[in-house]
């Protein structure tokens, strides 16, 4: 037995030996940096094989670089390791500590991020209050809400802090000072759609359904989304603009600003190259838009093909084709293109439905078909008006769906709209005449019973 306990000593020491010679052979701590970059896309793999060739093992700033690159796609490990590995370089500073206690919490070692982090928060820094969010938001994901209470009360004026700080307010019954928090964030941003529904829950875990409508009406007909991440993701954004594919495709967008079509189609076509094998819409845009302003449909519309194919439908995208028709002199075409983009609701604040409505009117009008480009031209008084009332342009909105269903009388989503409209102008009066309308022509149409019974 002894034996046999010897010898197997014997063969793990000599593994183990083997396996350090293996290690100095290839640079030991000097070693290159290989991580798993040939899973992402040509344009960014390239980009980071490149700084992971040129890096730098005895500079700290360099492995907080290349961790935070990592990091921004999503590599962790290689992340965490760059950054111990510049611990042991030297000391971070509390911006790159910051950083490093992101990587943590994005691995999921929230108490080990919430250690590091501590520290950046209760100092002076320009990143003190961004520090205190992210460990509030840690506590969060514990289920450790009184600490995160207690961080996320130390930040200035962060959206995302008051809205994670007014939820915990309104569970724990206290949603008095939920409304009070959310109202200062209103007061900072009054189109903010979020602020005015969470305002509403607080009123309802009140008891007053009254102003909880009210906070409901006004979501209605705002449109801002305060985005819901941290200053990290900023910088993941900034990361990505300045590689790969990104960076042809701004020259791209760039140069079509200012009429270069030539130079906006090569740099297009040399962002597909980077972003190979992916796929993402916006690129198809771009080279539909490049390609068709420089009098190639054709071109624009193999595009807006592969578009639709990997993406499906989309108004913008059956505006740009019948643009693209137009341009062919294929009238029919066109027309078809736009009516189904006109039918295909687009996202609450583009305005590819209007603009279908809009170049229909025109069509028609050039055709001398007089009776449908007015009936056309009234959509789009109509699908502009909605685009002024989710912008909270109420009065803009309401002069142009007065207009509208001056043209389209029988449409029952135009007399609600207006409806609502002058609802939101406290003209009860006229709002009752357009609901009753609406109703008239729609007698289940649900919202707009409700309405009435309001303005009653």
């Amino acid at each position: 037995m002894r034996w046999n306990q010897m010898v197997l000593t014997v063969i793990i020491l000599g593994l183990v030996v083997q396996i350090g010679l293996r290690y100095q052979e290839n640079g030991g701590m000097q070693a290159p940096i290989v991580s798993r970059v040939h899973k992402l896309e040509t344009g960014f793999r390239d980009a980071v094989r490149e700084l992971e060739d040129s890096h730098d093992v005895t500079d700290v700033k360099a492995w907080v670089e290349l961790g935070e690159i990592y990091s921004t796609f999503a590599l962790m490990p290689e992340a965490e390791y760059c950054f111990r590995r510049a611990l042991k370089v030297g000391d971070l500073d509390l911006e790159q500590q910051f950083k490093f206690g992101i990587c943590l919490s994005r691995r999921g070692k929230l108490e080990k991020a919430i250690a590091i982090l501590k520290p950046v928060g209760a100092s002076g820094h320009s990143l003190a209050s961004h520090a205190n969010l992210q460990i509030g938001l840690d506590y969060l994901r514990l289920d450790d809400r009184t600490n995160a209470e207690i961080f996320l009360r130390l930040t200035e004026s962060d959206e995302i802090a008051d809205f994670a700080l007014s939820r915990i307010l309104i569970r724990d019954g206290r949603a008095e000072e939920a409304v009070a928090i959310l109202g200062r964030l209103i007061e900072r941003s009054p189109n903010s759609m979020r602020a005015h529904q969470m305002q509403g829950w607080a009123y309802e875990a009140l008891g007053d359904a009254e102003e909880a409508r009210n906070c409901f009406d006004r979501s209605m007909h705002t449109s801002e989304m305060i985005t819901i991440h941290p200053i990290s993701r900023d910088w993941d954004e900034k990361t990505v603009n300045k590689m790969g594919a990104a960076v042809p495709l701004t020259k791209s967008t760039n140069a079509l600003e200012v009429g270069d079509t030539s130079t906006a189609i090569v740099e297009i076509e040399k962002s597909f190259e980077l972003l190979d094998p992916l796929w993402r819409p916006a690129y198809a845009i771009q080279a539909a838009l490049s390609y068709l302003k420089a009098g190639q449909p054709d071109t624009a519309l193999t595009y807006l093909k592969r578009w639709l194919i990997r993406d499906g439908e989309s108004a913008y995208l059956w505006e740009i084709a019948g643009d693209c028709f137009l341009d062919k002199e294929e009238l029919d075409r066109a027309e078809a293109a736009w009516k189904r983009g006109q039918l295909v609701r687009a996202s609450k604040t583009v305005q590819a439905n209007a603009e279908c409505c809009r170049k229909l009117s025109e069509l028609y009008q050039t055709q001398g078909r007089t009776a449908e480009a007015e009936l056309y031209r009234g959509y789009h008084l109509y699908e502009s008006g909605r685009l002024q009332w989710r912008d909270n342009k109420i009065r803009a909105a309401n002069k142009q769906l007065s207009e509208a269903v001056t043209i389209l009388k029988d449409d029952p989503h135009v007399w609600f709209a207006l409806a609502e409209a002058q609802r939101a102008l406290s003209d009860r009066t006229s709002a009752k005449e357009s609901y009753l309308k609406c109703l008239a022509l729609e007698p289940n149409h649900g919202r707009a019973i409700v309405g009435l019974e309001l303005v009653q």
